[in-house]
């Protein structure tokens, strides 16, 4: 029995003193964890970009309505949404169609505008009710906010990447003015 053990361990040392396929073995160690990392980071590189894209979309388009270009020259809700989707894809290609919703608010005051904000996210579900456009007139405080729906592209980070069911994001830009004496 003591002869057997002997052999065994012998068999282990060589086992471990071998240096053949090592390299195969590190790189199969290490390939899950590379992988995972660089598809995390794309991803969220990407909803970065497309949440900059969103940001700078708001800022263009709010401008419009702050200056009273929009009230003055009768632009409709579906031109500022319109524009709204050109600016936003100046930069990445994101569809509009069912993902971006506007809603243009005015208030009579900043208080009441920061106690106003509703969260359109309500039971892990995404609603649209509610929001409308009252680009104000002169002087009038409006609050502009923009939300995008991302589909999350990589399965596996759903679960961390996702604000509403379905594997998707709800990506938000607010600008809260007021806007100038253009009359």
């Amino acid at each position: 029995m003591f002869a057997r053990t002997l052999r065994r361990m012998r068999v282990f040392k060589r086992f471990a003193r071998a240096r053949r396929g090592s390299a195969a073995v590190e790189f199969a160690l290490v390939l899950m964890p590379f992988f995972l990392l660089t598809f995390g980071l794309a991803e969220v590189a990407m909803i970065g970009f497309a949440q900059t894209s969103l940001d700078y979309a708001v800022t263009e388009t709010a401008r419009q309505i702050r200056t009273g270009q929009a009230q003055m020259g009768g632009v409709s809700e579906a031109q500022i949404e319109a524009q709204l989707c050109d600016e936003l894809n100046n930069f990445i290609a994101m569809g509009c169609d069912g993902n971006l919703y506007l809603d243009v608010r005015r208030f009579a005051s900043f208080t009441d505008a920061s106690n106003g904000a509703q969260n359109p996210i309500q039971n892990n579900q995404f609603s649209d009710a509610g929001m409308g456009y009252q680009p104000g007139a002169a002087s009038d405080i409006v609050v502009v906010r923009a939300y995008y729906r991302w589909q999350v592209l990589t399965p596996m980070f759903e679960p961390v990447f996702q604000n509403i069911s379905g594997g998707q994001r709800i990506l938000v830009s607010t600008m809260m003015f007021r806007n100038e004496p253009y009359a």
